[in-house]
C-alpha cells in the first residue's frame, strides 16, 4: 500500500476497527509501509479517543472488550443463528460444558427447544436460561465473579472442570487466526479453554463473523485442535487454505434460509 499522511493513516485503522475485527501491529505496519513503533503511537492515539483497547500484539474494538451488558447488543441476530445451529447438535441426556460470552449464551436459549441435556457452566445467565425450561440439570463451577464478563473465573473453574469428562464442550471464541487458531485475551483464558479440550470428547466452537481475523495474545488451539466451527456466514477467503489443510469443519447458515445449514470441510 502506499504510505498514507498519519490522519488518513489513523482513520483507515478506526475504519478497520469498526468492521468489528482486532489488529495486529506488525501487520498494520506492513500494510501501511511504516514502523511498528508508528502504529504503537497510533494506536495510543486511537485508544485516547475512545475507539480500540490495545493489547499485547494489537488493538480490538472498544465492543469487544465491554462489559458483558454491552455485547449482547451486538450482533444479537447473527448471534442468535449461530446458537441455533450449535444447539442442533446437542443430543438427549449429553453432559455439556458451555463457556462464557455472548455467543454461548445464545447456544444456551436454543437448547431450550432440544432435547433434555446436562450442562456445566461458569455463567450464572447461562444456568438461569437453562433452567427456566425445568429440563434441563444445571451445574455452576464456582468461582470469583467477573461483573465484566458476567462468568465465574479462577481457580476453582479449572478444578470443577478437571474432575469431569465432557461429551461435548461448547466453547465461546475470542478470536480466530488464520495461522495459528484460536487466540485468547489472557494467560488464564488460555488454560481454561486447553483443559476444556483435554476434558471434552468432541468441541464445538461458536464465533460470529467478526472474531475472525480478531487479534489476541495467547493461542489456545492450533487450526488442527479446532474440529468444528459454528459462525453466521462463511469466514474470509483467507482463511481457506488454513483451514482446508486442518481439516476444519465451518457450519454457517444458508442463505436466506436460518433454519438450515451449510457446512464446509475444506475451508471455503
Amino acid at each position: 500500500m502506499t504510505k498514507l499522511p498519519a490522519a488518513s493513516r489513523l482513520q483507515a485503522i478506526a475504519d478497520m476497527l469498526r468492521t468489528g475485527e482486532g489488529i495486529g501491529i506488525a501487520a498494520m505496519a506492513e500494510r501501511f509501509s511504516v514502523t511498528m513503533e508508528t502504529v504503537r503511537r497510533d494506536l495510543v492515539l486511537l485508544e485516547k479517543d475512545g475507539l480500540l483497547t490495545r493489547v499485547h500484539g494489537g488493538a480490538i474494538p472498544v465492543s469487544r472488550a465491554a462489559p458483558l451488558p454491552s455485547r449482547l447488543a451486538s450482533l444479537s441476530a447473527e448471534k442468535a443463528v449461530i446458537g441455533k445451529l450449535a444447539a442442533q447438535t446437542a443430543t438427549r441426556d449429553g453432559w455439556i460444558f458451555i463457556t462464557h460470552g455472548s455467543t454461548a449464551l445464545a447456544v444456551a436459549k436454543a437448547l431450550n427447544d432440544g432435547p433434555a441435556v446436562s450442562v456445566m457452566t461458569n455463567m450464572p445467565a447461562i444456568a438461569e436460561v437453562l433452567q427456566s425450561g425445568l429440563k434441563h440439570r444445571v451445574t455452576l463451577t464456582g468461582g470469583e465473579y467477573d461483573y465484566a464478563n458476567g462468568a465465574l473465573m479462577g481457580e476453582q473453574v479449572l478444578e470443577a472442570i478437571s474432575e469431569c469428562i465432557f461429551d461435548t464442550a461448547i466453547i465461546a471464541a475470542y478470536g480466530v487466526d488464520p495461522v495459528h487458531g484460536l487466540v485468547e485475551s489472557s494467560k488464564y483464558l488460555q488454560r481454561f479453554k486447553r483443559l476444556l479440550f483435554e476434558r471434552s470428547r468432541r468441541r464445538i466452537f461458536v464465533a460470529d463473523h467478526s472474531k475472525f481475523g480478531a487479534s489476541g495474545a495467547y493461542v489456545s488451539a492450533s487450526l488442527s485442535d479446532i474440529g468444528t466451527i459454528v459462525t453466521d456466514e462463511p469466514p474470509p477467503a483467507r482463511f481457506a487454505d488454513g483451514f482446508k489443510d486442518a481439516g476444519v469443519r465451518v457450519v454457517y447458515p444458508q442463505k436466506n434460509d436460518t433454519n438450515n445449514m451449510e457446512e464446509n470441510t475444506n475451508g471455503q
